[in-house]
């Protein structure tokens, strides 16, 4: 395939821009208006500006059943001039140099992907960011399954936890501790007592105390 067959990502609309576009097709003044038309929290959006993200399943979602034009839900007015003309016919296969009709269409496994939920860990609480795609060879690596597993975003780091592990004994948990949440390493000790690091000191607690959440199984550091 040659640079010109190429199909290459636009520079989508993130963070404040594509929330202020969702308020602006919708006619939304602020982000509670927002989140009660779409039943997104509010929370979400303040997040998605904070990590400059997007959500294209949204975009679909608005052209599905308002008939919004996903360029515009997508895609800044600048990067819209840059968009080809459209095609007066459906599909011009015989303009490509490759028939694409005549090609077998085969799914490789290596590039099956699946959906995780993703959640910011903000002031001991997850905030819902959207889904996330992950190559399905990596969590089968990981010996993840999809049902018990999702992202989890901090400052520091990119955690995959694992939901179904729920009985702490070495390692790092997702932990609630009076109703806040946290990620901390734990060691089961005798007696069923766990030794839980807190920043820079190890406390001793009873099992009945904190409530395991999930099993860190994967640590993605930010540099």
């Amino acid at each position: 395939m040659t640079d010109k067959q190429k199909i290459l990502p636009p520079n989508y609309l993130k963070g404040h821009e594509f929330t202020e576009k969702l308020k602006q097709v919708l006619g939304c003044r602020n982000f509670q208006d927002l989140g009660e038309i779409l039943n997104v929290p509010k929370s979400t959006f303040t997040t998605w500006n904070a990590h400059d993200r997007t959500s294209h399943e949204l975009m679909v979602r608005l052209h599905l059943q308002l008939g919004v034009p996903l360029a515009e839900l997508a895609l800044s007015e600048e990067e819209r001039a840059k968009l080809p003309p459209k095609r007066d016919q459906p599909t011009q296969v015989s303009d490509l140099s490759v028939s694409y009709k005549s090609m077998p269409v085969k799914q490789n496994p290596q590039h099956q992907t699946v959906v995780l939920e993703s959640f910011c860990l903000t002031n001991g609480k997850l905030i819902e960011t959207g889904d996330v795609p992950y190559a399905l060879r990596r969590m089968n690596s990981f010996n993840l399954k999809v049902e018990h597993t999702i992202e989890i975003e901090t400052n520091e780091a990119v955690y995959l936890l694992d939901k179904s592990t729920t009985d702490a004994v070495s390692g790092d948990y997702l932990i609630d501790v009076d109703g806040r949440l946290s990620i901390n390493q734990i060691q089961r000790l005798p007696g069923r007592k766990l030794a839980v690091a807190f920043g820079d000191s190890t406390l001793e607690v009873a099992e009945h105390d904190i409530k395991v959440i999930g099993r860190v199984a994967v640590t993605l550091k930010k540099n």
